[in-house]
C-alpha cells in the first residue's frame, strides 16, 4: 500500500477525518459535529487508523487544518496532531482551513464558474467572519488573491468590491450563518473544510519541504486569545 497520511480539520463544529495515501486517495473519511471537539477527535482518528489498517507510527505525515476558526477546536485539533507526531517522529504539516475551504470550493463549481474567486467564510464568533479569496491553480490547486480578513459583516460588501474575480462562489458557516453580507455573490453548498483538501494541500508542502515544527506550530487564530489576565494586588 501507498504511504497513507491522517488528515483533519477542526476549525468548525464538524470535525472532519480521512486517511489519504501520496496520490490523494482516499481510503477512510468520517465526521462528527459537537460543541467540542476534545472527547471524539481521538477516537475517529482511532476508527480512520483501523479502516486503513495503519498504525501511527507507520504514517508517513499527519495533517492538521490550523484555522483561522474556533479557538478551542484548533487547539485541540494541534493538540492531537502533536500528541501523534511527537512520540512516533512522523511529520506534521498545517494547512490553513480557509485554504482548504477554497479548494473544496473550487471542486464544487468548476464545472460552472471557470475563473470565479472562491471566497471560504469561516465563522470568527464576536459577530464577526474570517474570509480570504483563492482562484484555482495548476501547480499549488489554489492561489490566494485576497488575503484572510476579520470582518463585521457589514464591512463584506465592500470587501467583495475590491476581488478581481465577479461573482465569487461563496461557503462556509460563516456564509451559512451571514447570507445577506454577500450581495452579487454565489452561495454555495459546501462541507467543508474538508480533510480530503488539508491533506491534498499537505502533500503539496511534503513535496515543497514544508513539514511544520513541532515545537513551535500554533494555529492560525486569526484575532488575540481571550486571557484575562489577574491584576496583582
Amino acid at each position: 500500500m501507498s504511504e497513507l497520511f491522517l488528515c483533519f480539520d477542526t476549525s468548525t463544529p464538524t470535525a472532519r477525518v480521512a486517511i489519504l495515501d501520496g496520490e490523494a486517495r482516499v481510503h477512510f473519511s468520517g465526521e462528527f459535529t459537537a460543541d467540542r471537539h476534545a472527547g471524539h477527535l481521538l477516537p475517529l482518528c482511532a476508527e480512520a487508523l483501523r479502516a486503513a489498517d495503519v498504525a501511527p507510527a507507520a504514517l508517513a505525515g499527519i495533517a492538521c487544518g490550523g484555522g483561522p476558526g474556533s479557538f478551542t477546536g484548533l487547539r485541540v485539533g494541534l493538540a492531537a496532531a502533536k500528541g501523534l507526531a511527537l512520540p512516533t517522529g512522523v511529520p506534521l504539516y498545517v494547512v490553513s482551513s480557509l485554504e482548504a475551504l477554497a479548494l473544496d470550493i473550487l471542486g464544487a463549481v468548476r464545472a460552472g464558474a471557470e475563473g470565479a474567486a472562491a471566497v471560504p467564510c469561516l465563522d470568527a464568533g464576536k459577530g464577526e467572519v474570517y474570509v480570504a479569496a483563492f482562484v484555482a491553480d495548476g501547480e499549488r490547486r489554489v492561489r490566494e488573491v485576497a488575503p484572510v480578513a476579520r470582518l463585521a459583516p457589514a464591512a463584506v460588501p465592500p470587501w467583495l468590491e475590491q476581488l478581481p474575480s465577479p461573482a465569487p462562489q461563496v461557503a462556509g458557516n460563516g456564509a451559512t450563518r451571514y447570507p445577506n453580507a454577500f450581495p452579487g455573490a454565489s452561495l454555495v453548498e459546501v462541507a467543508g473544510p474538508t480533510a480530503v483538501s488539508v491533506g491534498i494541500l499537505a502533500l503539496l508542502q511534503r513535496a515543497r519541504g514544508q513539514a511544520a515544527d513541532l515545537a513551535t506550530a500554533v494555529p492560525f487564530y486569526g484575532r488575540p486569545p481571550d486571557i484575562t489576565v489577574k491584576r496583582s494586588t
